[in-house]
Parts: structure tokens; C-alpha cells; sequence
């Protein structure tokens, strides 16, 4: 699918936000319903590759968005259903439900931290044991997409992916002590997973390696999601603003951007690169259109710098990727 279909929806369609109260699922749920079948039935055909639409939805997700943690959701869910989509596990995914990644645990989402485990269970299954941690919207999921180990290669942790319902039994969810945190998106919680002999068939075990193809890849596509989501969210505001052609012409570029590096690979050095790139491109145009918020109503401005105020650790994880894209060109050219 190319770009330039959701891209005219976004400057031609009537910027009016979907107002779904304030749980996730249930706003998830009602964009499923509402906004994507008629989206689908107008963009059948031009598909060229399955799994292309979800760029898409999340920049649909984040236009019709009445807040910023709405058009996080959007692209959020967007990321996690293309990964589940390149690993086989698109069938698992429900739909119109919010699925959890569920990633790290007390040490983070490095393979030595992980000490969830699926072990083989006599029934030809499996049974998954652990414990994850700042699981992103599970206490709203129906499903988790889950990162476990299934035994040790000498010193590698060889860790797997596998989607369950969230009401599987043995998995209980609880929310997240932020401590002094002051999360930017109230709306969207986070929650410790417990996990205690969960049954889950062979069936939703997920293809590929845990960590190379699911955790490191995912990184790459949730910033990119989101990103554009959120950015979908600015440019509906925008619109409905009153700002300057000018200023939503700036916006349409990023989002022309990241559709071109979404609907390529996102695990090469330029993919991480690009994505950087991207993201100071984002804070500079965001920093030319700082007097434009002086037209939005001011509830929406100040949910607009709430979520702004975030990212603190994302900022760091984001520089040592793209550090590492450095240095793995430059390993490759020696």
C-alpha cells in the first residue's frame, strides 16, 4: 500500500475526534468499529503486501484521537500488530482488542534479564512462568504478547515470543508502582504481570528469536508508530486550529517521512538512523509551531505539553540505537 491515500484522508477528511471516554480499550475498540471499516472499504485493493496496513492505522488512530495518549495507543497498537504479523502471529491478535507487549522484567528486556520461562508440558504445550514488568496497557489488554525463555545455548538465552489471552488462567495483572513518576499520559498504565503456570498451546509460539526478532525490532517500530501517530494528532489539531498552511505542510513532510521508512525494513543501520533523524526533525518543527498552540483550546494544550514532558528514558535507549547503527556501518566496512 502506498502512502498517498491515508495522507489525502488526512488533509480531506473533517479533523473531527472520535470521543470514546476515557479507557483505552474502550476508545480501541470503538475506532475499530467506527473508523477503520469505512478506511478499509475504501482502501481495498491497494494492499500490495499484508501487514502494510498498520502504518496506516495508526496514523488514522491518531487523527481521529481526542488526546494525546489516545494517538499513543493508536500507534502503539499499530507496532505491535506488525510485529505479531512478521513473526506469524498475526491470527492471534484479536481484533479491535488491545494487546500488551510484555518485555521486561526486574533488570529490563536484555535476554540476561529475562527469566520468564516456557518449559514443554506433557499435554504437547506449554507452561509459562515469570514475571514481567512496565507492561504498556495491559491492565486495559485482552491479549499479551509475551518474551520468555525456553532453556540456555551455553552462554545464550534463547528466548521466544508468544501471544495468550490476557484472562488465560495463571496470569494475574496488577498496576505498576510508578513511585514519584508522574506518568505524561495518565490514560495509559502500565502493570506488573505475574505469570504462574499459564497453558499456552503450540500454536502461539510465535516464529523467529525473542530478542533479534521481536524485542530489538520492536524498539525500532514502536518510536517510528507513535511518533506518527502522535504527529497524525498534531496535524488533525492543526487543522481544526486554524494554523497556518504552512505549519500543517510541515507535518504532512514527517509523516511522509516515516512512511517511508515504516514500509521498509527497520533493522538496518539506516532504519535506525533514519528514525534519529526523524525525531530531531520532529523536535525542530514542533519548536517552529510553539506560538501556533496560543489558537487551540487550552485543555488540549496542556494535555499536549503534558505528553511532551515524557520521554526521558526513551531519549536515552533511542541515542545508544543509534549509536549502535554507527557502529555497526562501521564494523561492516572494515
Amino acid at each position: 500500500m502506498t502512502l498517498d491515500p491515508v495522507l489525502s484522508h488526512l488533509l480531506g477528511a473533517e479533523p473531527a475526534p472520535l470521543a470514546a471516554g476515557d479507557d483505552p480499550a474502550g476508545w480501541y475498540r470503538s475506532f475499530h468499529e467506527k473508523v477503520l471499516p469505512p478506511w478499509q472499504a475504501r482502501a481495498n485493493g491497494d494492499a500490495d503486501a499484508p501487514g502494510r496496513d498498520h502504518f496506516a492505522h495508526g496514523l488514522l488512530g491518531g487523527f481521529v484521537a481526542d488526546r494525546p495518549a489516545w494517538a499513543m495507543v493508536a500507534g502503539h497498537q499499530a507496532a505491535v500488530r506488525r510485529l505479531a504479523w512478521e513473526r506469524g502471529g498475526q491470527e492471534l491478535v484479536p481484533n479491535g482488542g488491545i494487546v500488551a507487549f510484555c518485555a521486561s522484567e526486574e533488570g529490563g528486556a536484555h535476554p540476561r534479564a529475562v527469566h520468564s520461562s516456557l518449559r514443554k508440558a506433557l499435554d504437547g504445550g506449554f507452561r509459562l512462568d515469570g514475571q514481567k514488568r512496565w507492561a504498556t496497557l495491559a491492565p486495559s489488554a485482552a491479549a499479551l504478547l509475551v518474551i520468555a525463555s525456553v532453556g540456555r545455548d551455553g552462554e545464550r538465552n534463547r528466548l521466544r515470543a508468544l501471544c495468550v489471552p490476557s484472562d488465560r488462567s495463571g496470569i494475574g495483572i496488577s498496576p505498576m508502582d510508578l513511585g514519584d513518576r508522574k506518568p505524561s499520559n495518565p490514560e495509559v498504565r502500565h502493570a506488573v504481570v505475574e505469570l504462574t503456570a499459564v497453558p499456552v498451546a503450540a500454536g502461539e509460539v510465535m516464529d523467529g528469536d525473542g530478542y533479534t526478532d521481536a524485542i530489538k525490532p520492536f524498539r525500532t517500530i514502536e518510536d517510528l508508530y507513535i511518533g506518527a501517530a502522535t504527529t497524525a494528532y498534531n496535524l488533525a489539531l492543526a487543522r481544526r486550529s486554524g494554523w497556518p498552511e504552512a505549519a500543517v505542510e510541515d507535518l504532512l513532510l514527517l509523516l511522509a517521512a516515516a512512511g517511508a521508512l515504516a514500509f521498509g525494513p527497520l533493522d538496518e543501520p539506516a532504519a535506525h538512523l533514519g528514525v534519529a533523524a526523524l525525531s530531531r526533525a520532529t523536535a525542530r518543527v514542533r519548536a517552529d509551531h510553539a506560538e501556533h498552540w496560543a489558537l487551540v483550546d487550552e485543555a488540549a494544550a496542556a494535555a499536549w505539553r503534558r505528553a511532551a514532558g515524557g520521554g526521558g528514558v526513551a531519549a536515552r535507549a533511542k541515542e545508544l540505537r543509534r549509536q549502535g547503527a554507527w557502529a555497526r556501518l562501521a564494523a561492516s566496512s572494515t
